[in-house]
C-alpha cells in the first residue's frame, strides 16, 4: 500500500496545495488538539489515523481504533515531515501534535469520512 502512496505523492501534494489554499469547508477551530497532554477524543484520533493512512505519508498503516499512543504520535510526525518536504505551504511544526495548522491538511486526507473529521480535527476557519 505504501508503494502506491509514494507513486501518487507528487500529484497529490500539488492538488492538496491548491485545496488547502481554498480552505476547509467545515473546519472547527474549537476542536481539541490531539497529542500527548491533550484530551484526545476518540473521533479526533481516529480521523488522524485515517488521514495518515490515506495520505502518501511514508509510514505504515495505523490501526484506526481511536486510541492515541506512540504509533499515532510517530505517524503524526511522519505526516508533518512529509507535508514539509512535499507541500510546505504553509510548513508545519514537527511536534507530533495535531493543532490548527496540522489539522487542516489532515482534514483533506480524511474527507471521505465527511463531517465526522471536519468537526473532530482542529483547524483554522475557512475564509
Amino acid at each position: 500500500m505504501k508503494t502506491t502512496k509514494r507513486i501518487v505523492a507528487v500529484g497529490a501534494a500539488a492538488l492538496l496545495a491548491v485545496g488547502v489554499a481554498a480552505g476547509s469547508a467545515s473546519a472547527d477551530q474549537y476542536a481539541p488538539y490531539i497529542g500527548y497532554g491533550y484530551s484526545n477524543t476518540h473521533d479526533g484520533v481516529q480521523c488522524v489515523q485515517h488521514a495518515i493512512n490515506n495520505s502518501p505519508t511514508p509510514y505504515h498503516d495505523l490501526a484506526e481504533d481511536g486510541v492515541f499512543g506512540p504509533d499515532t504520535y510517530n505517524g503524526i510526525i511522519a505526516f508533518q515531515k512529509w507535508w514539509n518536504a512535499a507541500v510546505a505551504a504553509p510548513p508545519l511544526q514537527v511536534d507530533g501534535v495535531v493543532g490548527k495548522s496540522t489539522g487542516g491538511p489532515m482534514q483533506d486526507w480524511a474527507a471521505d469520512w465527511g463531517n465526522k473529521c471536519t468537526k473532530a480535527l482542529p483547524s483554522y476557519p475557512a475564509p
